[in-house]
């Protein structure tokens, strides 16, 4: 395991001043697998259900106290049961608890649940470590999906990852989490770095948000640059060369949120961005984060890669595929790079139709990578909505293909999908569009990032849209 960066975190306990309700006497989800509700962008959002209304619930180890939107009650909020006291960055808040009859995580059933309510117009349910604390959360990016254990020991951590260490084809890595001494958020020691500028310290551990962040003004004193945004606008992100979590061990390059930070005790927060890009198991009462990715060789300028069950490094193991069938009928394919794509790539599929065969179609179908470092993820149900509109040919016929099947990798990116996106292609006009996740920048920016040279807060009317907790 490479050397963890050394930082000063004051406070290594928490404290929970009167905050959260009663953690459930036996666990709910111990041995569950839940499928993440379907993204471009990984994020720990499962379905779930309110009553007859189905609802996304999103899993937030940061956060201590569960919450409920009022845009989940069309007829206005249940009266409350009480109130109750919970830390936030800017100091403790008094949240109205209401009831949450019928509740469903998946096909779990939390009877008697209540929750903090809160003004947010999306519906959503949010369960914060009131509820997630006796668990271990595994989430296999290319998979989409996240799995539940009992949480364990350091200890216990320590034999796994010693066990890992024999196995030829994977490496794992086990970091320390400490504890926010006042909101008891887990915080993960990061370095951020730009050039020759570096930002060390505590970051908050996120589930919930997409986006790593970093303070603006922090990352401003150590000479770090934010992109420049239009119009003289506040900046809204920084393109770092790399985000690490131990010597060597991170991501880059990656676009971060900015931005105004109400904790003094962290400088932001780590999110999937950076994390999602290894097996993850996130255990905050246990005070680890585990890493886990398939081992690469280095042959001259590229690399191969180890699998499962397979002997050997190979530059075809570099590239996985997942596919699934949503609820509703349309197919779901997660795609991964295990390599570093320093001029990013591109990767095509070939549908398939009911026996398995290719499908014949005039539509070529793949994913485009932007320059990143191995682990790279992203998701997208095929057929896309607005295909039907702008190539209703190319919808029509994906819309009849039964999976997808791994055909070509190429390096470098796609001109019209410079991020990574989902891509068709149709022969006959020779038309391109993609589907690219939302960014730091916003949705479906796909412009070259040039870095600011000034910046200030953003403006008080956009900060009120912050959520309202650390992350």
């Amino acid at each position: 395991m490479r050397g963890v960066l050394l930082v000063a975190v004051l406070g290594l306990t928490g404290c929970l001043r009167g905050a959260a309700a009663p953690v459930p006497e036996k666990p709910h989800f111990t041995g569950r697998t839940f499928p993440l509700l379907s993204s471009p962008a990984l994020r720990l959002s499962v379905p779930g259900r309110l009553g007859d209304r189905p609802i996304p619930i999103l899993l937030d180890v940061a956060r201590p106290l569960s919450l409920v939107a009022t845009a989940c009650f069309p007829g206005g909020p249940p009266p409350p049961e009480g109130k109750v006291r919970a830390p936030e960055p800017n100091g403790m808040r008094e949240w109205a608890m209401v009831p949450l009859p019928g509740l469903l995580v998946g096909e779990v059933p939390l009877p008697g649940f209540s929750a903090g309510l809160t003004g947010e117009k999306f519906c959503a349910v949010t369960l914060g470590s009131d509820v997630l604390a006796p668990y271990a959360l595994t989430v296999d990016a290319l998979r989409r999906e996240v799995a539940f254990a009992a949480s364990r020991s350091r200890e216990a951590y320590s034999a796994e990852l010693a066990a890992l260490q024999e196995d030829p084809t994977w490496e794992g890595h086990l970091l320390e989490l400490s504890r926010e001494p006042i909101g008891d958020w887990p915080l993960l020691a990061a370095r951020v770095g730009q050039g020759e500028a570096r930002l060390t310290g505590p970051l908050v551990l996120s589930t919930r948000d997409p986006f790593s962040r970093v303070a603006l003004g922090p990352a401003e004193a150590q000479g770090l640059r934010p992109l420049e945004t239009a119009a003289g606008l506040p900046p809204r992100a920084i393109l770092v060369d790399s985000v690490e979590v131990a010597v060597g061990l991170g991501v880059h390059p990656v676009v971060v949120e900015t931005g105004g930070w109400a904790s003094a005790s962290s400088l932001g927060r780590l999110g999937p961005d950076v994390w999602g890009h290894f097996l993850a198991t996130v255990d905050v009462q246990g005070g680890v984060l585990l890493l886990r990715r398939p081992r690469v060789q280095d042959s001259g300028s590229r690399q191969r890669c180890a699998r499962t069950g397979s002997k050997g490094f190979d530059e075809e193991f570099c590239y996985a595929l997942h596919t699934r069938t949503d609820p509703d009928g349309v197919l779901a394919l997660s795609v991964a790079a295990y390599r570093d794509l320093p001029e990013g790539g591109r990767l095509h599929l070939e549908p398939l139709g009911e026996d398995g065969t290719p499908l014949q179609t005039g539509c070529r179908v793949g994913v485009t990578f932007a320059q990143t470092s191995r682990g790279a993820t992203t998701q997208h149900r095929l057929p896309w909505p607005s295909l039907a509109q702008s190539m209703p040919e190319c919808h029509a016929e994906l819309s009849s293909g039964k999976g997808y099947a791994l055909a070509l990798f190429e390096e470098g990116s796609l001109p019209e999908c410079s991020l990574t996106c989902a891509f068709v292609h149709e022969t006959r006009t020779r038309r391109t569009v993609c589907e690219c996740p939302p960014t730091p920048l916003g949705e479906g920016v796909n412009a070259a990032p040039r870095k600011s040279r000034s910046s200030r807060l953003p403006p008080l009317e956009e900060r009120r849209l912050e959520p309202e907790d650390p992350k």
